[in-house]
């Protein structure tokens, strides 16, 4: 049951990167010019990237009917949720990664772009771990 919980954390994590990408990608294609070879980058790109989502969010279902079907049982808690924080320093190493791959990828590019958003959403989550942990310390 716990995997099934963190696995499921996991996906939800990554469908909302995804989702997040899929809109920033979806506005820098309405940009570019017809004529511009980017924009069959772009495209390609958000196809990848919504046929991920796509298995991502068939995974999810299965996950969940598992985490559901095990509370109902008395194998967990009826009232858990996946939105349980993750630990500072996993997000930070999340952030750390998603900012290196970035500044290894092309300016503008497709990718580069996908990266950049995953480090914001990771610089934010951090903050929302840290403020949430200094909060638990005072208390």
């Amino acid at each position: 049951m716990v995997d099934a919980t963190a696995e499921l954390r996991a996906t939800s994590d990554l469908l909302l990167l995804d989702l997040e990408a899929l809109g920033q990608l979806e506005e820098q294609k309405r940009l570019t010019p017809h004529g511009d070879e980017k924009l069959v980058e772009l495209a390609a790109r958000i196809e990848e990237i919504a046929q991920r989502v796509l298995r991502g969010s068939r995974r999810q279902r299965e996950l969940t009917e598992a985490v559901t079907e095990a509370a109902q049982v008395g194998e967990g808690s009826e009232n858990a949720t996946i939105d349980s924080m993750r630990s500072v320093s996993a997000i930070l190493a999340d952030w750390r990664e998603a900012e290196r791959v970035a500044m290894q990828l092309a300016p503008g590019s497709p990718e580069r772009t996908e990266a950049e958003s995953m480090a914001e959403r990771f610089r934010e989550e951090y903050g929302r771990a840290f403020d949430a942990a200094r909060s638990a310390t005072e208390s």
